[in-house]
């Protein structure tokens, strides 16, 4: 298959511009199509509306995170457009466009063929995960942006490029760790070939050791001033333990996460690859004829900018240094598509020489097909929109009393934005139980509004359920992913709500939004008023565990034990009774008894809520 020949050079020029056009226009599209933002976006849109640039350089509230430089770019977008979602999105956004045509030229000098570029620069531009996080308030894009600039000076034949590889190399890399969290696999890949490079010539480069010394000083400054000891690093990592991949190979575990990761990564979530008329197979047998080509003709290039980042994350991931899921990944979709695309090409090569040109032409269109069917069936993707659910609440009339489950934050940002009328509502806690939140809004007098998700509400289900069998819902708007209910008042007769106190902050006085930590020792409340009479006391905990041994709690109430508790891996509410003997001021006092490390294992406990509640 002579793809240099000089009669298909404009062939290959024409089908280039247009897969070009074609990636341009999904992700316009994808961008101006008007999209809300959601949950997740809103956090850290949130953060960059309420701080300046010096507030971004501190943690972010809601446990976000996120690179200082992508930090400033949106802020800074911001201040000039405004803080609609497109304005917000814009750093990501043109990081993607600009970035776009690279892969081409990436897969062309690694490969050497333009017949395999032209099928990864196909696959990369329609692909619907690239397309849809090039225009998400999150970092996302500019990761796989990174990657394809990096890769891209590292080996491009380009004249300028060649010529100013040194000092383009320096600046972007020390950039890019600062827009990026993933830079640093990028850049010790390059690094290794560089080191490669070393040993063909068997001469060290002066010019790529200053480059590596540039990289390592930026690195080490970034570490210590934003990653090192941040507060959120504890509850990202018990947020993400799904995603990290088990040290045992031969256990049960580590064979689900690989299904469930393969699953994510090639079909459902990443590279929506058909799995039509055993599709599926076939991508296995082109992967293995990718790798094996790869070894035996060491093709070390290739192993080392593509295959080594898949393998370095999985490390990273079994080191519980970071989650190996999905859009976590995203800047490894490049490294995938260009070995699938290798395969293809060899596949199609071998069919053409040993067959006939049609059936590599043909193997090569219904691969194709089979790489972009589920992307474009399933664009623009917009799982989630708010709006409408919001013009319901606006339509409803205000100053009614709203409840807000999980669209609290993105409620918030809209009411910023002036979008909402109504700020009459109150945050109900992710995790709550029927009876507590009964208690919360018992006294409404008159039908009041939930606003929650009806996908994810794993939390406050069980609240859910009861609502429906006790037919306290009168009607319900729902659209993508939101639900507005109208909700008649109900009171448990079994207790009365007197406190409660459902963000543990307002407790102990933390400045954490969502929980209080007990790093060691124990956490006392501020003194509580509370009159004569039986009560109750829930505690929704969970706790990361130290050589299998979850921490372990007692409760005191003016230092008296009423109680204890083991705080699992999962939220899980402990209630205890007490008696109240006359009317005075309570403190709460609970106490980890069992704190340690231990094989690099921490053993704390995060109270998640506190609710006080008087027995009828």
């Amino acid at each position: 298959m002579d793809n240099g020949s000089l009669k298909y050079e404009k062939l290959f020029r024409i089908l280039f511009f247009a897969i070009l056009l074609v990636g341009l226009v999904l992700r316009f599209y994808q961008y101006l199509m008007g999209r809300s933002l959601w949950e997740d976006e809103c956090h850290l849109a949130l953060n960059i509306i309420k701080r300046g640039y010096h507030g971004l350089m501190q943690p972010l509230d809601s446990i976000q995170a996120a690179p200082i430089f992508w930090l400033f770019g949106v802020k800074t977008f911001a201040i000039v457009f405004g803080y609609g979602a497109c304005s917000l999105r814009a750093t990501t956004f043109i990081a993607s466009i600009l970035t776009l045509p690279l892969f081409y030229y990436i897969t062309l000098e690694l490969t050497k063929n333009r017949i395999a570029a032209l099928i990864a620069f196909f696959v990369f531009s329609v692909n619907l995960a690239i397309i849809y996080f090039s225009s998400e308030l999150k970092p996302y894009g500019v990761d796989v942006s990174v990657y394809l600039l990096l890769v891209f000076l590292a080996i491009s034949r380009n004249k300028y490029v060649d010529k100013n590889r040194g000092l383009l190399l320096t600046l972007a890399g020390c950039l890019s760790i600062l827009f990026s969290s993933v830079a640093f696999i990028v850049l010790f890949c390059i690094a290794c070939y560089m080191f490669l490079n070393w040993y063909k010539e068997k001469k060290i480069n002066k010019t790529d050791v200053k480059i590596l010394i540039a990289w390592i000083i930026v690195f080490i400054l970034n570490y210590f001033l934003f990653i090192y000891d941040h507060p959120s690093t504890r509850d990202q990592r018990l947020l993400y333990s799904f995603a990290f991949c088990p040290t045992n190979i031969f256990s049960q575990a580590f064979i689900d996460f690989i299904k469930k990761t393969t699953e994510e990564t090639f079909f459902t979530s990443l590279l929506y690859i058909s799995k039509a008329y055993g599709f599926a197979y076939l991508l296995l047998l082109i992967f293995i004829v990718a790798i094996t080509d790869l070894i035996i003709k060491k093709r070390y290039a290739i192993l080392l900018l593509v295959c080594l980042p898949i393998l370095l994350h999985l490390a990273l991931s079994a080191l519980k240094l970071y989650p190996f899921w999905y859009r976590l990944i995203l800047y490894l979709v490049p490294c995938f598509i260009i070995l699938i695309s290798f395969g293809t090409y060899l596949i199609a090569d071998f069919l053409l020489r040993k067959l006939h040109f049609a059936f590599g032409v043909l193997f090569i269109l219904c691969c194709c097909i089979g790489f972009a069917k589920e992307s474009l069936s399933k664009f623009p993707l917009w799982p989630r929109e708010i709006k409408p659910a919001l013009n319901f609440v606006n339509e409803y009339g205000q100053r009614t009393h709203i409840y807000m489950l999980d669209p609290n934050s993105a409620y918030r940002y809209y009411w910023y934005l002036g979008y909402v009328k109504d700020s009459v509502y109150q945050e109900v806690p992710w995790y709550i139980k029927p009876g507590d939140y009964y208690g919360l809004t018992g006294d409404e007098p008159s039908n009041y509004l939930l606003f929650y998700s009806p996908v994810y509400q794993w939390g406050y289900r069980d609240v859910i359920t009861d609502l429906k069998k006790r037919n306290l819902i009168v009607n319900t708007f729902e659209y993508k992913q939101y639900a507005v209910s109208e909700i008649k008042p109900f009171k448990d007769t079994s207790f009365n709500s007197i406190y409660h106190y459902f963000n543990p902050n307002v407790i102990v006085g933390s400045g954490n939004e969502t929980q209080v930590a007990i790093w060691n020792g124990f956490i006392n409340s501020k003194p509580i008023f509370l009159q004569k009479g039986t009560y109750h006391v829930n505690i929704t905990s969970r706790g990361t565990p130290a050589v299998g041994v979850f921490p372990h709690n007692n409760i005191f109430i003016n230092d008296k034990k009423i109680g204890d508790f083991v705080s699992p891996d999962l939220d899980r509410q402990s209630t205890f009774d007490f008696e109240q003997d006359h009317d005075t001021l309570i403190t709460i006092k609970i106490d980890m008894d069992n704190d340690t490390i231990a094989n690099g294992e921490d053993r704390n406990t995060f109270i998640r809520s506190i609710s006080i509640l008087k027995n009828k």
